[in-house]
């Protein structure tokens, strides 16, 4: 065999070495592919909520539903009183001290099994050592402040709760002030002679959905394993991902206009999101008089988006949307948060650095990849922030004393 001969032997190896692999890889990700779970086209919510005229829904009794998706699969079951929850008397045994827990998903908490919510988290942090703590999860999926408010006023005062908790996202300023939630009819607050009256009430059930459709299918878009790759660039390593645009692999980041819920974080003039932040501080307002007027107390806490924690994600945000480097902020939710707060004379926990730190570890972190939900870590953390807010501020027991 001749030098030429055998160097083109080794070539052809390395060759066909390298597409065998290539091609393993890409079985591999189209098994991936097939095997990922499904997102919001699922309305997975759907399966354990039922129309309220007045909350415009709310979870059913009793009911039993299961997420499946590509960074978790949960079962979410709700108790006899509509809570995702441990069955939950309305009046307390002696001597218990009770948080009710107000929020959207994140309080919900259907990310993670219901013993690692923020709840049920808080409920151990502060029961630690003997004390008798009862931590009620008021949470539903798609509410905003507003629905938070009524579920208080109806319901959730009922547990007689000595702390009342809302965990405050940034969209939830926008919905504050809209009758619908993504298409789906929600109350609409305003001034009434008494307080805050919902003008829409009843509040219309939602249109039925299209029938006939079969659940997406697996996608077959193209190579699995270069889809994989730019995926994981574009939420790890969005300069990279431009990078590798330019040289024609895919479309580069960017074009898209940030949804309206987005400009809150918009400086200047914004005189649609000024008018919803106006109806934020109507019924923050409102909840913290009420919450007095039951010799309760009333505590915010700020959920960070999160790319207010992680700065790939606020860079991912910004080459997404295009947004120039000077108008946009990602401090100015809390900040206008915490203004409301001191006017209403009720306190803001900012849970961002606490998140931050901890989503910094080098093989956990606070938020999942793909979804904008908080991990079990996410869970803990906010927690203890809250735990550590109450007791810092002797709104929480001591063990083996009086608070």
């Amino acid at each position: 065999m001749t030098a030429r001969s055998a160097a083109l032997g080794r070539i052809a190896l390395a060759v066909s070495s390298t597409l065998l692999g290539l091609g393993v890889l890409e079985a591999a990700a189209r098994l991936a592919r097939t095997r990922q779970g499904g997102g919001r086209e699922e309305n997975t919510i759907a399966l354990y909520t039922e129309h309220d005229p007045r909350l415009g829904w709310r979870k059913r009794p009793g009911a039993v539903a299961a997420y499946r998706r590509r960074e978790y699969s949960v079962e979410v079951q709700v108790n006899g009183q509509g809570l995702r929850d441990r069955p939950r008397s309305y009046e307390a045994g002696p001597g218990v001290f009770r948080v009710l827990a107000l929020g959207d998903s994140f309080v919900e908490g259907y990310t993670v099994p219901l013993p690692e919510t923020v709840g049920q988290v808080l409920e151990r942090d502060l029961g630690a050592g003997g004390c008798h703590v009862e931590v009620i999860n008021g949470g539903t999926s798609g509410w905003s402040t507003d629905q938070e408010y009524l579920f208080y006023m109806d319901e959730g005062g009922r547990y007689a709760p000595q702390v009342v908790v809302l965990f405050f996202y940034y969209n939830d300023v926008l919905f504050n002030d809209r009758d619908s939630y993504f298409g789906r009819a929600k109350p609409l607050l305003e001034p009434g002679e008494d307080g805050l009256r919902v003008a829409n009430e009843p509040v219309p059930p939602p249109r039925p959905r299209g029938g006939g459709a079969d659940p997406p299918g697996p996608r077959d878009d193209g190579s699995a394993l270069v889809g994989w790759i730019r995926e994981r660039l574009k939420h790890g390593a969005p300069r990279v991902h431009d990078v590798l645009a330019r040289a024609g692999l895919w479309p580069p980041l960017g074009g898209s206009e940030p949804g309206e819920e987005m400009r809150v974080y918009k400086t200047g003039p914004t005189p649609r999101i000024d008018g919803a932040w106006a109806s934020t501080a109507r019924i923050l307002e409102a909840l913290a008089r009420e919450t007095a007027g039951r010799r309760s107390r009333l505590l915010v806490a700020y959920v960070p988006s999160r790319m207010e924690v992680r700065d790939r994600d606020w860079e991912l945000t910004r080459r997404a949307y295009a947004m120039e480097d000077r108008g946009w902020d990602r401090g100015l939710v809390l900040r206008r948060l915490r203004a409301i707060g001191e006017a209403g004379g009720f306190p803001v926990v900012d849970l961002t650095p606490a998140l931050r730190r901890a989503d910094a570890r080098w093989l956990e972190e606070a938020y999942l990849t793909y979804d904008p939900h908080w991990t079990a870590l996410g869970h803990r953390v906010a927690a203890a922030e809250v735990s550590r807010t109450l007791r810092d501020r002797l709104w929480a027991p001591a063990c083996g004393g009086s608070r």
